[in-house]
């Protein structure tokens, strides 16, 4: 069995809807942060590099504000409900405990922003999946017909580190 690691870092914006599609633009409002980049075919390059042809991809991402989500990523709309409906349940701004004075624990005086981002960690510990797991069959990621590998980042811009694991034979 071969096990191969790489490390990634991908940047983020605060959104990039309008970027997929400019019909977009009137849904997305200032306190919109919901960035999406297409991690699909990085993936599938970087199991071709690994020589293997059965077994495991793994991904883990390293941070609490975002999330790795297997999705329908080519189209816009879709990604643009899916944003406003996170907006609508937890919105950027609201009465947040982490957000207030009450939080000693875990500041970031380097990093103002990372204080006021209660939005961002809700939206993550919802949806989940910070690791994903995908099978590797004949040296290909094995996806479905409209399945694409993202990264969700509710708290961009910023730059996201993430852990790979390949292996099999």
């Amino acid at each position: 069995m071969k096990i191969k690691f790489e490390n990634i870092r991908v940047g983020t914006e605060q959104n990039n809807l309008m970027n997929l599609d400019v019909k977009l633009t009137p849904y997305i409002g200032e306190h919109n942060f919901f960035c999406v980049q297409d991690l699909t075919e990085m993936f599938h390059e970087m199991v071709s590099r690994s020589g293997i042809q059965n077994g495991s991809f793994i991904a883990q991402i390293l941070h609490t504000t975002c999330v790795l989500s297997v999705n329908e990523l080519d189209e816009p709309m879709l990604l643009g409900d899916i944003s406003r409906q996170l907006e609508k349940h937890v919105p950027k701004i609201a009465d947040y405990l982490h957000n207030s004075k009450l939080r000693t624990a875990n500041l970031c005086e380097d990093d103002y922003k990372c204080d006021r981002n209660a939005d961002a960690h809700i939206k993550s510990f919802l949806i989940g999946n910070h690791t994903m797991t995908l099978l590797v069959r004949d040296g290909k990621l094995v996806l479905g017909r409209w399945q694409r590998v993202g990264l969700v980042d509710f708290d961009g811009p910023r730059n996201r580190d993430l852990v790979v694991q390949i292996s099999g034979e």
